[in-house]
């Protein structure tokens, strides 16, 4: 027990020496070295994101065989696996353990994603993706959002709009790399490439991420605004709330679409006779338009209201889902990325910030850990939706159309979105 206390204290003496530093030689506020952290974190998450993982379908399924079901139900089974952990991980985010999380979450995800270049057959193929798969939904992805949201309060919206666009960069990033390396060397070797990228953001964890800014006395974590500074929800006090379960929810049904199409884009713009080349392209302009999207969203939350934010998200995806369905040449194909990576940028956004500025941050790793599991189900049934409508009817088109339903009896709900008070707090 001493050593432990003892090991907390050289560490703590250690970041305050650090931050002071950066401080010193930068007069920038150490938070933003932080986000950088855990942004380059989200960024190489993107080796198991759904837009990269659409790059190998087709390469993939041609030389061994895969359905699109097959392929599809690997995805799932993460989002499956990842349900079953993210519970205990938002325990351990609450236990200020976020940064051993993200170190090890790394790592793995270093390590599984070069052996994916191995994969023969379909049992290796669902142990890996669903190992990805998990790391990329709980630990990296919200982890780094409950790090900043404890950095940030005053400019909360912003920065996980930032957060989000390094997410996006890496959307761009190895789609593209991917398909180089897929053309170039061939599927497996792509793999390899690509976990070499991946192991590259342990050093920035090691030496600039650190959970608590209160233990550190960094000065700017105090500028906090007063009319939120006694909203801090326990998970039970939360359960209590209209708001999570419309947050939550709607973030699932987010996830849905997300995934139904992200997953499957490459291959269904190949289809409608769009080249691997320039479905590569449309996908980088879709994670273009979710990082430019991400801090635009967040700076829509900092301005106004989360409802008027979460809603106005589910209207740019319908736009978005209207243009994909009716894709036929290259200019409407883009047209339908700008609005799609958009709203993506706000699904990654507005519900990260919206889960603070409700509930406080006190809890926010056991909030975040308990209400995951319905995005990541939102995640298993729309790539799941996607690939076995197209094995049934030979298209993609009517798993869009149902998402495009689902889409738009959401936006009707989140319109009832509103900010517990501090009475509901008392009462629960």
């Amino acid at each position: 027990m001493r050593m432990h206390s003892l090991c907390k204290k050289v560490k703590i003496i250690m970041f305050k020496l650090v931050a002071n530093k950066f401080d010193q030689q930068t007069n920038v506020y150490f938070g933003w070295f932080v986000l950088t952290g855990v942004g380059l974190v989200q960024l190489v998450s993107n080796a198991s994101g759904s837009l990269n993982l659409s790059i190998f379908i087709v390469p993939m399924s041609e030389e061994l065989g895969f359905s699109r079901t097959l392929f599809s139900g690997a995805i799932s089974a993460g989002s499956v696996l990842a349900a079953l952990f993210s519970v205990p991980i938002g325990f351990l985010f609450d236990l200020k353990k976020t940064r051993q999380v993200l170190v090890i979450s790394v790592i793995l995800m270093a390590a599984a994603t070069y052996s994916m270049s191995l994969v023969n057959e379909w049992i290796l193929l669902y142990v890996l993706v669903s190992i990805t798969r998990m790391l990329f939904t709980t630990p990296m992805m919200v982890g780094g959002s409950v790090i900043v949201s404890k950095w940030f309060m005053l400019k909360r919206g912003r920065a996980n709009g930032i957060l989000y666009a390094f997410h996006s960069i890496g959307m761009i990033v190895f789609p593209v790399f991917g398909a180089l390396f897929i053309v170039s060397f061939g599927w497996r070797d792509s793999w390899i490439y690509l976990s070499y990228i991946v192991i590259l953001a342990v050093l920035p964890v090691l030496f600039f991420v650190y959970e608590d800014p209160k233990e550190l006395e960094i000065a700017g974590h105090y500028k906090v605004d007063k009319g939120n500074s006694n909203m801090d929800f326990s998970l039970k006090e939360a359960l209590n709330t209209k708001a999570l379960w419309i947050i939550s929810f709607g973030t699932g049904i987010l996830y849905l679409f997300h995934s139904g199409i992200n997953s499957h884009q490459a291959a269904f713009l190949q289809e409608r006779g769009i080249s691997l080349g320039l479905s590569s392209l449309v996908i980088s302009i879709n994670a273009i338009s979710t990082g430019l999207g991400s801090v635009f969203w967040g700076y829509i939350c900092d301005k106004f209201s989360i409802r008027n934010a979460f809603s106005s998200v589910f209207v740019c995806s319908l736009i978005a889902l209207i243009l994909l369905i009716y894709t036929n040449e290259i200019n409407m194909a883009i047209l339908s990325a700008v609005f799609f990576g958009a709203a993506m940028g706000g699904m990654l956004t507005v519900p990260a910030v919206g889960y603070a500025t409700f509930f406080g941050t006190n809890s926010l790793g056991k909030i975040r850990g308990f209400t995951n599991p319905l995005s990541t189900a939102g995640a298993a049934s729309g790539v799941m939706i996607s690939g076995i409508f197209h094995d049934i009817y030979g298209s993609y088109v009517n798993a869009f159309w149902l998402f495009f339903i689902i889409s738009i009896l959401m936006l009707i709900v989140s319109m009832f979105l509103n900010k517990p008070s501090i009475k509901n707090q008392n009462n629960s």
